[in-house]
């Protein structure tokens, strides 16, 4: 469908998020808090693309007598569903920066049943990164607005952190991925200067970490592991910070490894381009 078929601020109305709170936000935050966000919308650009071709269309012949054609090109809208207790903008932009990268010219951020305040480094990080369709919706407006999407024919891609049991359910062109994190992260410290604690605390809010090795000052809601390394491993369940020589060692335990000079960033390993194109494929008797 063409993208002027429809608008994604005609369908949501009056629910899109005032231009004044981004301001706000941005200008409550501070450089480095800036500079963190940044760096994470850096990383993920390079990570996947940005996408140069539009659309793309492969036809071959196959030795069991057919032939096929595969077409794919960006999805038409792709929307990115959290609650109010979503609070990390580094997990935000690991959803929207890779639908901007692959080409989906109409993305929206969405916060379902978040109440009356924003948190301002959510605000701060979607300004940074471009994104400038956000909406409050409730359960029921995100449910009519996938409707309406559905029954006009276009394409659409929803990575959902609000975990709505069957919100998108019987949809038509309806592709939906629901990250698993259960917020909890371990970290392994050589030493006080291995990690910026304070960057973590920032930009991972709602995340519980557990700090194993050296014995330093750990900021409010970090506790303590016991045990040294190898007790660390044993704690490690999806997501762990370790310095870099530690990295090899850590993954397969973890599905994600962030080392220092990362503590800004997050990507989902299981999220790939392809879920952000919409595919379609014909077979026919081939010579």
């Amino acid at each position: 469908m063409s993208d002027s078929a429809l608008s994604l601020p005609d369908l949501i109305g009056e629910s899109l998020v005032d231009d004044a709170l981004f301001a706000a936000a941005y200008e409550e935050s501070t450089d480095g808090e800036r500079a963190l966000m940044k760096t994470c919308i850096a990383r993920l650009y390079d990570w996947y693309g940005p996408r140069k071709d539009t659309a793309r269309e492969v036809a071959e012949r196959w030795r069991g007598g057919f032939a096929s054609v595969r077409r794919s090109a960006p999805v038409d809208f792709a929307l990115v569903l959290f609650d109010g207790t979503f609070a990390s903008p580094a997990r935000l932009l690991a959803a929207l920066v890779p639908a901007m990268a692959c080409g989906v010219q109409n993305v929206l951020a969405v916060r379902m049943d978040g109440g009356e305040d924003w948190a301002h480094p959510l605000l701060t990080a979607m300004e940074l990164a471009g994104q400038e369709l956000v909406a409050d919706l409730t359960g029921e407006g995100v449910s009519s607005l996938l409707r309406n999407l559905s029954d006009a024919g276009a394409s659409v891609a929803v990575i959902d952190f609000a975990g709505r049991p069957g919100l998108c359910e019987g949809r038509s062109r309806v592709a939906v991925h629901s990250p698993a994190f259960d917020r909890s992260a371990v970290l392994f410290l050589d030493d006080g200067e291995t990690f910026d604690l304070d960057a973590l605390a920032f930009i991972h809010p709602d995340t519980a970490f557990t700090a194993f090795g050296a014995d330093v000052p750990l900021p409010d809601g970090f506790v303590r592991g016991d045990g040294g390394f190898s007790a660390f491993l044993d704690a490690v369940r999806d997501v762990a910070f370790v310095p870099a020589d530690r990295a090899n060692d850590t993954l397969g335990r973890a599905r994600l490894v962030l080392a220092p000079g990362q503590e800004g960033c997050w990507v989902w390993p299981e999220l790939h381009p392809e879920f952000f194109l919409f595919h379609c494929t014909a077979w026919t008797i081939g010579d």
